[in-house]
């Protein structure tokens, strides 16, 4: 793994142990109508913490501008801060379409010391996703989308994005096999590849699996299947389908292999989580779209093992 994208994942491990301060998520009461948790961090930027806060409308934008702006005052609990600094201010929330509700933060945000960053972004999107019709959260600066530190715009984050663990080790990293399927010299067919990552809880495994994709591969063999000059702008599952946003340059710089063999090294990848069971590919937002003029981008396609050496041969129509 790249030495900037271990050290991404690195300040990642606070949230191992993403609930200390305040109530624990296993012991939390059950809200009444109109409540909703409000994330906080501890005094060390390494756990979350809640509180109960009674909103007073259900407007999807009118709640989330209530939650954000009670979420920066001071909680009543005294061992926790709230995450979003006096400093930084909320411009704006638009709802888009899919369940996404966008924030809008000042050039402020950019400011923060990574941690407490990774900690605000954990805070925010856990709290705003309670809301009903909002699944995804994405942050702006400025009107621009959040980069990371290799000035990539950060994905669209759902709860799911921040895995809790109850353990008490918090300076933990962990371990994660992934199953990825790279091209074998002949460029005609994928090899079925595992892959051990170090990572912290800070990125979704379906963003795991792409990164690793564009990455490519070093292993004698095996060959990349996409091109290291594109940039997946957006990684979200819904309903069991995996929607991924590509820029130009999957398309313009596509690789010397067979037709097939960077999408169905996407599907089938992604395919091996157990959440995601049929992928849709996009590029720059439009899917009505054919790649090579050969594969149709237009629906959500299934995992194909008549591309995998040594897998199940086509089926007949």
């Amino acid at each position: 793994m790249k030495r900037s994208i271990y050290l991404t994942l690195l300040l990642a491990f606070c949230l191992c142990g993403l609930f200390g301060c305040g109530q624990d998520e296993t012991k939390q009461e059950e809200l009444k109508a109109g409540e909703y948790y409000l994330y906080y961090t501890n005094q060390t930027f390494t756990k979350l913490g809640v509180e109960v806060y009674q909103a007073e409308t259900k407007e999807p934008v009118l709640l989330a501008d209530a939650l954000l702006s009670r979420m920066q005052e001071a909680p009543k609990n005294m061992e926790l801060l709230s995450v979003i600094p006096e400093e930084v201010h909320v411009a704006r929330t638009q709802m888009g379409d899919g369940g996404q509700l966008f924030v809008y933060f000042n050039a402020a945000y950019n400011t923060m010391e990574p941690i407490r960053e990774i900690m605000c972004r954990a805070a925010v999107v856990k709290t705003l996703t309670q809301i009903d019709g909002v699944d995804y959260v994405g942050f702006y600066i400025n009107d621009q989308p959040l980069m990371d530190a290799d000035n990539n715009s950060i994905n669209l984050m759902s709860a799911s994005s921040f895995v809790e663990s109850s353990g008490n080790n918090t300076a933990e990293l962990q371990e994660v096999d992934l199953t990825l399927y790279f091209a074998d010299e002949t460029g005609t067919k994928l090899l079925e590849t595992e892959r051990s990552v170090v990572c912290g809880n800070g990125i979704s495994m379906e963003s795991l699996v792409v990164e690793q994709l564009l990455s490519g591969c070093e292993e004698e063999g095996r060959y990349a299947t996409l091109p290291k000059t594109a940039k997946a702008l957006s990684v979200a599952t819904r309903k069991g389908v995996c929607y991924i946003n590509f820029d130009s340059a999957f398309i313009g710089n596509a690789l010397n292999v067979s037709d097939y063999i960077p999408i169905y090294s996407i599907v089938n990848s992604l395919t091996e989580l157990p959440n995601v069971s049929r992928v849709q590919i996009s590029v720059e937002g439009v899917g009505n779209i054919k790649f090579r003029d050969s594969i149709d981008l237009e629906q959500p396609l299934e995992r194909r093992t008549e591309y995998i050496e040594g897998g199940a041969a086509a089926e007949e129509p």
